[in-house]
């Protein structure tokens, strides 16, 4: 107990130290040129947690929560150089304070570099500001207070690129520099839902008894989708495609990963040499879609967002294994939803949740299903597909399963925070 007693002493001493006189623990000469970060110190003041970076120059910052096997806020920068005191250049770790139990810092990518901090309980960032340089001292601090939030809002905080931080004060006095709101927005991050609309431009896809399109039927469909979505507010749409113009499969999976997507789906409708042959189905990637991505990460060089830089090759394709595992997990548990809500509206085949080895299922960071809404070549399905009220019941039965989709998301969230706590 005393133990505990002094170190919350310390943190309450640092803290008012930093706010108040913006004395400079840890330091050394700045060099020109990259950036570098000489030190991070974390106080508590019993309500807030305060972080304070000491830099050769003011730095931007991306910031993310992650829930997964822990509760991490991070912080990315451009690639720079770690200068901590007593710490290696490459990776290292320090202390905490308050519900930050400790900070952990890495290079994450050949581009950009991170600093966690692992938490005790659900913090957001309330405010940031910089203190310039002043006499005495060649650095900048990068002042980040955060407060205790709940799960839920804590989730939300997605990537976001900040403007510099920087005050114009050149007092050294943190009341003198500008306090910005950052993570607390009107409104929160919305899901980023990508939808694809199959085929298009030259190349049309299957076609009706009656001379429907596929494209047609695919484009108007994700049109629909997109509009109930945004309707709602609770999303942010992305589209593949708008017009009818043919994008390549390469183009549609970088559109996905580029808007770090929550859900990518790509609405297709089939065809079948037998015109019996009637309803809805939907795809995630096959074991042997499995085995593919593997070859297309090598291949094109995709650089799937792991919490640090692994030490070496092993760990990292171990670590990149285990992202690739949890979109598939994920992309088939939407499946599993979005199946009985189509069946309430239409029919379905047989078995209606299927594998394939779907090019644009193979982003491996970005939970994918492949839709088709039914079967042109058979005259009811057409008919139904293209009728005002039968393709909005199929969308209406997509944007229902989305929402059961991210409700249980953030269920599971709530129930961890509870365990957690």
């Amino acid at each position: 107990m005393v133990a505990i007693a002094m170190k919350n002493l310390f943190s309450l001493i640092l803290f008012l130290v930093i706010s108040l006189c913006g004395v400079t623990l840890f330091g050394g000469a700045a060099s020109a040129g990259s950036a570098e970060i000489r030190n991070v110190h974390i106080g508590f003041d019993g309500d807030r947690t305060r972080v304070v970076i000491d830099a050769n120059q003011d730095l931007d910052f991306r910031q993310l929560a992650l829930s997964s096997g822990g509760i991490r806020y991070v912080l990315d920068f451009d690639r720079l150089t770690w200068a901590l005191p007593d710490l290696a250049a490459h990776q290292g770790e320090g202390y905490g304070a308050g519900d930050i139990q400790r900070f952990r810092y890495a290079h994450n990518s050949p581009t950009t570099s991170r600093l966690v901090f692992d938490l005790e309980r659900p913090l957001i960032l309330e405010s940031s500001f910089t203190i310039t340089p002043s006499s005495g001292t060649d650095l900048y601090r990068i002042v980040l207070d955060f407060r205790e939030t709940d799960m839920q809002t804590f989730k939300r905080v997605r990537p976001l690129g900040l403007a510099n931080c920087g005050g114009d004060s050149d007092t050294g006095a943190a009341s003198a520099a500008p306090v910005l709101p950052l993570a607390r927005a009107p409104e929160p991050p919305k899901y980023v839902v990508v939808i694809d609309a199959g085929h298009g431009g030259k190349d049309p896809g299957a076609e009706g008894i009656r001379g429907t399109f596929e494209k047609d039927v695919n484009l108007n469909a994700a049109r629909q989708l997109r509009d109930v979505l945004i309707a709602s507010g609770d999303y942010e749409v992305v589209m593949t495609r708008d017009s009818d113009v043919y994008v390549d499969h390469d183009n549609r999976i970088e559109v996905a990963r580029a808007a770090k997507a929550d859900i990518f789906i790509s609405i297709h409708a089939d065809a079948a040499g037998n015109r019996a042959v009637s309803g809805a189905s939907v795809y995630t990637l096959s074991t042997a879609g499995d085995a593919r991505v593997e070859k297309m990460i090598d291949q094109k060089g995709w650089s799937i967002p792991l919490e640090v830089e692994p030490s070496g090759q092993a760990a990292k394709d171990i670590l990149q294994d285990l992202v690739a595992r949890e979109t598939l997990t994920k992309s088939a548990q939407f499946a599993d939803i979005l199946i009985p809500q189509l069946e309430k509206v239409g029919p379905i085949l047989r078995n209606s949740h299927r594998q394939a080895n779907f090019y644009v299922l193979l982003a491996p960071d970005v939970p994918a299903v492949l839709l088709e809404v039914g079967f042109l070549t058979n005259p009811n399905d057409e008919n139904r597909l293209i009728s005002e009220t039968g393709l909005s019941d199929a969308v209406g039965a997509v944007k229902r399963a989305i929402d059961l989709y991210f409700e249980r998301e953030e269920q599971v969230m709530a129930a961890f925070e509870t365990n957690a706590g």
